[in-house]
């Protein structure tokens, strides 16, 4: 199973949603239609770029650096929140290596 990374801002009444790997966007008038279409949204673009041979081209195909620090930042912010509630001294590593 491959994980992607999904950003929804509000915008008036819609919530817009990316998916930063793709740079694929939906909305929906909820959180919760923002989610249900932006994956449809990507599976229809994977489908897409797989039936024409174009996975090299476009997979992936990054969303702009601004995008992705918007996540990273509301990332942050919560998890910051969550250790300073925390209670536990229990807590997991998700190793990437860079390089």
């Amino acid at each position: 199973m491959l994980n992607f990374h999904v950003l929804i801002e509000k915008e008036g009444n819609i919530y817009s949603s990316l998916c930063l790997e793709l740079n694929v966007a939906s909305q929906g008038k909820s959180i919760s239609e923002a989610v249900k279409n932006i994956k449809e949204a990507v599976d229809l673009y994977i489908e897409d770029v797989v039936e024409s041979g174009d996975e090299k081209d476009f997979i992936p195909r990054q969303a702009p650096p601004e995008e992705w620090i918007k996540y990273f930042e509301v990332e942050y912010r919560s998890l910051k929140t969550k250790l300073l509630k925390s209670k536990e001294k229990k807590w997991n590593l998700n190793e990437l290596v860079y390089g």
